[in-house]
């Protein structure tokens, strides 16, 4: 279970219903690297990929392959970096 830390940003959407939900999180560094550990070390077990906060869990059961997806703006000297995990219904 990956715990997520750090501040809270702007979210959008219910976890409850059928809609999308998303959620921004400002965290520093370590909090960002252990985060990617225990994302890494799920992924690598196989089976169920969570995402934790104090106030909700969301997780899936990820099937290969798994999506990565890199933007990079120069003006704004942004890197974006996006991993998409799917499950089969």
């Amino acid at each position: 279970m990956a715990k997520l830390s750090g501040k809270p940003g702007k979210s959008s959407g219910s976890l409850s219903g059928d809609g999308k939900f998303e959620q921004e999180f400002y965290m520093t560094n370590s909090e960002v690297a252990i985060l990617f550990r225990e994302l890494a070390q799920e992924i690598e077990a196989g089976g169920r990929v969570e995402a934790t906060t104090s106030g909700w869990s969301l997780g899936v059961n990820p099937i290969p392959p798994i999506k990565l997806e890199i933007e990079y703006d120069p003006r704004k000297r942004k890197l974006e970096i996006q991993v998409k995990l799917k499950e089969i219904p």
